[in-house]
């Protein structure tokens, strides 16, 4: 079944940001007001299935919250019920009956709805996040680039990205198999983690979000962070290196595309040239740093 992209997954994922209290409150008050016009609608008029809908916006705070929901929805919508009742009273075994059976249709409800949460909050941190090095993947840098870049344009700060790649990658994983390439991709990952907004590209590729960092400064930094990733993977043989490209704006990039095809060209100008070094680029100003 596909939730993620569709209208209901956008409400369940706007939903899930909201504080547990205020969804729950905001549920109960819901369900006062389906129980006051279910009092005073006319009885051809049925508003019975409305009651599932705070039990559903319940679900979004949690099993418990929900399962409260649905006990008061099922109390409200019987007992309005039997006070609006026509006639003779309902026997008090069909009130049973009924309250029973209305809380378990409320119930796996709440508990469908739960689910269908727990899924949606899965698929998409899976689909932002590098199964591998449990860092945020090329969409979801892409997606923190475009917000920088926004608020570049709204505050005139500077943004400055990095390309890393592994040199020697291929022939560390050849000698020692492809379980010991996952290690050194989680120990560079583990490294880039401490350092922002960092992402895996794919394969051996990461990058860098500097945002507010001017060229020096992201040298400086890449400086330090190149030299915690050679000390970080110097265990494994033959050595694995790491090319950095570096490109510092001083105007907006296009979009997150254009940032990244900007650094990567940086990139490969090292590994053509001087691989294992981070150089920066500014408006076509080189600056290096071994």
């Amino acid at each position: 079944m596909r939730i993620t992209g569709s209208p209901l997954a956008a409400v369940i994922e706007w939903l899930g940001r909201l504080p547990a209290r205020r969804l729950t409150a905001a549920s109960i008050a819901l369900v006062g007001l389906m129980g006051v016009f279910d009092y005073f609608a006319i009885r051809d008029v049925s508003v019975a299935v409305a009651y599932v809908l705070p039990v559903f916006l319940a679900a979004a705070a949690g099993s418990r919250s929900s399962t409260g929901v649905a006990a008061i929805a099922t109390t409200t919508w019987t007992g309005i019920e039997v006070l609006t009742r026509v006639g003779p009273p309902i026997p008090p075994g069909i009130v049973v009956w009924n309250l029973l059976a209305r809380f378990a249709v409320l119930w796996i409800v709440a508990a469908l709805a739960g689910h269908l949460a727990e899924r949606l909050a899965e698929a998409t941190g899976l689909s932002r996040t590098d199964p591998l090095t449990s860092l945020p993947n090329a969409r979801s840098f892409r997606e923190a680039a475009d917000g920088e870049i926004e608020r570049m344009r709204q505050t005139g700060a500077p943004l400055t990205a990095a390309y890393i790649d592994l040199d020697g990658f291929k022939a560390m994983n050849d000698t020692n198999g492809h379980a010991a390439g996952d290690e050194v991709l989680k120990a560079v990952a583990r490294v880039l983690d401490r350092h922002g907004c960092v992402a895996r590209l794919g394969g051996d590729e990461f990058a860098v979000l500097l945002p507010g960092a001017t060229l020096d400064e992201a040298l400086g930094r890449l400086g330090r962070l190149h030299h915690e990733l050679l000390e970080a993977t110097a265990a494994w043989s033959p050595r694995v290196g790491f090319s950095i490209g570096a490109v510092a704006f001083d105007q907006p990039p296009h979009d997150a595309a254009d940032l990244l095809d900007r650094a990567d060209r940086v990139m490969y100008a090292v590994k053509r040239h001087c691989r294992n070094t981070v150089r920066g680029e500014r408006a076509g100003s080189p600056a290096q740093v071994g």
